[in-house]
């Protein structure tokens, strides 16, 4: 921890002299009082770098003790501590944010040692500026009237910037884009931020000639962004990153009625040579919902001429949910403040769920910004968020910045994304029908001569599973699995014809064997968000995708995601090799739920192997054991690939089909008692093995889940038993 003074306010000494051991045992130079006027006095001479203030005591309580600092222009971070419960501390945390001061967090009384250091640790970070409240003034920031004649100057002088914070995929880690950032560099006032010019622009009728100067700057970076990615020569970001990239700029509430801003931004597009779908409009809560009827209008408008549009802040206003349904925004934006406390409020966690949560059910894209910390990013990947931005990631930058740091950005996801392959390690093991009955059922289902399940290792792509196809691997520059993990704007990339598209049109894969036309692959993410490789299904033909095949083949890439991280000794046989109970039951709840989804039917077949007692106490169990391993080899060969097979006690299998009604089962049946024949004929064999089958379908549109379906599988295979 860093050296660093912290002075404490509490009415109770012993509290004061536990939290000023704890405290100094950590390096830091400690002061406890328990009057307020000598706190006052200490705040003044001493400059502490940390406070801890008690929320309760007699004669001034900490809340007045909290706007009393506010009103000195106190620098100090503060921690709130006290017995009141948790609600009443987050109270009086936003109070004293609201007033400008800078909050930690909250310690509830009884506290533990290490609960008290974590908050000193993070109070003396020294990279946390994010987190200090609007509208508060950097330290040692010189501050001036400003008029509308400076203003003019400095849009004359070309003294307003821009800066780029970038902006990221909240699961995969990739570059999504960069919010713009307006600053103004006064030649004697030094840094200007915005919230002293902007308001400033609002009140003197400024405000579009100032968006004006703030998208120019943004389109003439970007478009030379995007040429430079085309152009082969420039070692720049590829050009898939950057056909990608979103840029967001803020719009006031002053501006949004102006058409003929936005008539001129749609011009400047054009002539950039940026679709307006790369730009997304930011308005305030409060902004779009002050006249919700004109908003609807000018809205609308602009998403016909293809912009996007954010509602920023999302939580801070009172706004009608009617209203937010009603408007046409494609993201929400959860406000910092919620963001910045979510790992120390309860309630803040709340609020911040609900907002991505509303945002996924009216189909927006949800954004947190504030992100500060890796603990914040692991909440916001758990609940589902979308798009991050703040100080954990990087701090507003620089145009030419962006790419240097983008490039290290992206060498250092994929050092993580080749880790956590590898951490997987299934490169270079042998086949496995877990992953190939999956590749199986694909090839069946779209009927596609290919069926892939693809890794993309660091110069190759791998198959785990190739159904349809001789090879192992290809080279990474080759795969359209290594473009189909980078493309983060697509759940599945579909390529409907490969020698149309300027991508592959010269790809060996598509003018040599295997001759690919159409290609659609879903990306396979491990635990921690990591694209390794893709589920795909190739044609030789040209076709389309439609909707509901791109969400089969969701779904199928979810169940090769389970197989790729649970761990395959967990939910495997180890004498048999075919899946044990916890495998099964899992896989084939997921399996049914498919069938219902596609409308067809699923069978499941309940076995018995008859007499292994009798087998055991005869030979003994070794042999016993080569039984069951023989009557499964038996299995796996009668079944189709893409069936689901597994060990689920002493004697007994059971096997589920998709896409298989009665008639086919009876069929498998057949199939099986001609390989009991063919076993128990052979001289080697000192016993003969049978089976008893029970066999129960599922038919689309019936209620029946898959307990019910085992149960009544095993009633009728008790029935088969031999007397």
């Amino acid at each position: 921890m860093a050296d660093g003074r912290l002075l404490i306010l509490d009415d109770d000494v012993m509290t004061g002299q536990t939290m000023q051991s704890i405290a100094e045992f950590a390096g830091l130079e400690v002061r406890s009082t328990t009057l307020p006027d000598t706190f006052f006095t200490e705040v003044a001479q001493w400059q502490p770098d940390v406070i801890a203030l008690d929320l309760v005591m007699p004669g001034m309580d900490g809340v007045e003790v909290m706007n009393a600092l506010a009103a000195r222009g106190c620098q100090a971070r503060i921690i709130i501590t006290s017995g009141v419960g948790t609600r009443v501390l987050e109270a009086a945390a936003r109070s004293a944010g609201e007033h400008g001061l800078d909050i930690v967090g909250i310690l509830a009384k009884p506290f533990l040692p290490a609960a008290l250091r974590e908050l000193l640790t993070q109070a003396l970070r020294t990279d946390r500026g994010a987190g200090r409240p609007r509208g508060r003034p950097a330290p040692n920031a010189t501050r001036g009237d400003l008029t509308a004649a400076d203003l003019d100057l400095a849009m004359e002088r070309d003294e307003l910037f821009v800066m780029y914070q970038p902006k990221l995929h909240c699961q995969s880690g990739a570059l999504a884009g960069f919010e713009v950032l307006a600053r103004w560099q006064h030649p004697e006032q030094g840094l200007i931020p915005p919230d002293r010019f902007i308001p400033l622009a609002e009140r003197s009728g400024r405000m579009d000639a100032l968006t004006r100067i703030v998208f120019a700057k943004a389109l003439d970076w970007f478009a030379a962004l995007r040429n430079d990615a085309g152009a082969a020569n420039v070692p720049v970001l590829s050009p898939q990153t950057v056909a990608n990239l979103t840029v967001s700029v803020n719009v006031s509430a002053m501006s949004l009625a102006s058409v003929e801003l936005f008539d001129w931004l749609e011009s400047r597009c054009a002539e950039c040579g940026v679709t307006p779908d790369r730009l997304i409009l930011e308005l305030t809560e409060t902004s779009a919902m002050d006249d919700p009827v004109a908003s609807l209008d000018i809205m609308t408008r602009l998403r016909m001429k293809g912009f996007q549009l954010s509602i920023d802040d999302f939580g801070t206003g009172y706004s009608s949910m009617l209203q937010l349904v009603r408007l046409p925004f494609s993201e929400i934006k959860v406000d910092k403040s919620f963001v910045l406390t979510a790992t120390q409020s309860g309630e803040s966690r709340s609020v911040v769920r609900s907002v991505v949560d509303l945002g996924r059910s009216l189909g927006l894209k949800s954004t947190a910004e504030g992100v500060e910390d890796a603990e914040t990013m692991s909440f916001l990947r758990q609940i589902g968020c979308d798009l991050v931005q703040g100080y954990h990631i990087a701090r507003p930058m620089a145009g030419s910045d962006v790419v240097p740091w983008a490039r290290n950005h992206d060498a250092t996801r994929e050092s993580l994304r080749l880790e956590a392959l590898r951490a997987l390690n299934v490169l270079d093991t042998p086949e496995e029908s877990r992953f190939d009955r999956l590749t199986r059922l694909a090839q069946r289902l779209f009927r596609t001569p290919i069926a892939l399940v693809s890794l993309v290792d660091a110069d190759r792509q791998w198959f785990k599973s190739h159904a349809g196809l001789a090879v192992r691997e290809t080279p990474r520059d080759t795969s359209f699995c290594a473009f189909a993990i980078e493309d983060e704007d697509e759940d599945v990339t579909v390529v409907p014809d490969a020698r149309l598209d300027a991508r592959f049109q010269n790809n060996p894969l598509v003018t040599e064997a295997p001759g690919i036309r159409f290609y659609a692959g879903c990306p396979l993410r491990t635990a921690g968000g990591s694209a390794v490789g893709t589920l795909c299904v190739i044609d030789t033909v040209p076709r389309t995708f439609s909707k509901e095949e791109r969400a089969l083949l969701i779904d199928l890439a979810a169940l090769v995601e389970k197989e790729l991280n649970d761990h395959h000794k967990a939910i495997t046989d180890p004498l048999t090799g075919v899946l044990n109970r916890h495998g099964f039951e899992g896989r084939a709840a997921d399996a049914v739920r498919l069938a219902e989804r596609l409308g067809q039917p699923a069978t499941l077949l309940f076995i018995d192997l008859n007499d292994l007692k009798a087998i055991n106490d005869r030979f003994g169990h070794a042999e016993g054991d080569r039984a069951l391993s023989a009557f499964s080899d038996m299995l796996q060969g009668t079944f189709r690939e893409s069936d689901l097979i597994a060990r689920i006690g002493g004697d007994e299998f059971v096997a589920l089909m998709i896409d298989a009604a009665e008639d086919e089962a009876m069929r498998v049946r057949l199939r099986l008692d001609q390989a009991l024949a063919a076993y128990n004929a052979q001289d080697s064999v000192s016993y003969r093995l049978g089976a008893a089958v029970g066999i129960a379908t599922l038919q689309p549109g019936q209620q029946k889940d898959l307990q019910a379906l085992l149960a009544e599988a095993d009633a009728l295979m008790y029935r088969d038993k031999p007397d």
